[in-house]
């Protein structure tokens, strides 16, 4: 069961992103074209306001399937994950509180092998799921490869700044990690 779910998340994971390239290459390509026709139809109100363009209408359906992208990708690093974290806690009985990650794996651990890389994708999908300033140094101390930005902070303005950079290849790994923190065949069963 828990291999097939981990499949499950795969598969909808490529379906989904692939939809939403095939959107933003389209886009793109339309945007490119409207640019090489060397059209313009901007209008403007009296106060130099753009108030139509099809450059804007087109730029910005690229800007937003490139921002969907993102976050199917994000979606699907805390499916993963989160579909590990409910597993564990069907195979250890730990439902409660203060059973948290670390009490979680270790149990889990016990009976199956759990990817030594489980703890950097729990720290992302704490990135991803609270935008926590602790969890993103954490991660970024660990996984550079995650951020186009690394974590930083100014003097004037004591807030940690960042971006992730993640991409199809992350989301595949996490998936992997989840695959191998778990049994690693499922039952079957044989009608009688």
């Amino acid at each position: 069961m828990f291999q097939s779910g981990v499949d499950t998340i795969r598969d909808a994971f490529t379906a989904s992103v692939g939809t939403v390239k095939e959107a933003e290459r389209k886009a793109e390509e339309a945007l490119a074209l409207y640019v090489a026709s060397g059209k313009d139809d901007t209008e403007y109100d009296e106060n130099g306001s753009v108030l139509h363009s099809t450059y804007f209408l087109l730029a910005h359906k690229a800007s937003e399937m490139s921002i969907a992208a993102r976050e199917v990708r994000r979606a699907f690093i805390m499916s993963a994950f989160h579909y590990w974290e409910r597993s564990a806690r069907g195979w250890t009985n730990l439902d409660g509180r203060s059973d948290n990650y670390n009490k979680l794996k270790r149990q889990a651990a016990k009976q199956f092998d759990m990817s030594p890389k489980l703890d950097e994708l729990n720290h992302l999908n704490n990135v991803l799921k609270h935008n926590s300033p602790f969890n993103v140094c954490m991660l970024a101390n660990i996984r550079s490869d995650h951020f186009i930005h690394m974590p930083y902070s100014t003097i004037d303005n004591r807030r940690v700044t960042w971006a992730l950079g993640l991409n199809d290849a992350h989301v595949e790994e996490a998936i992997e990690i989840v695959r191998s923190s778990g049994p690693q065949r499922d039952a079957v069963t044989v009608d009688q």
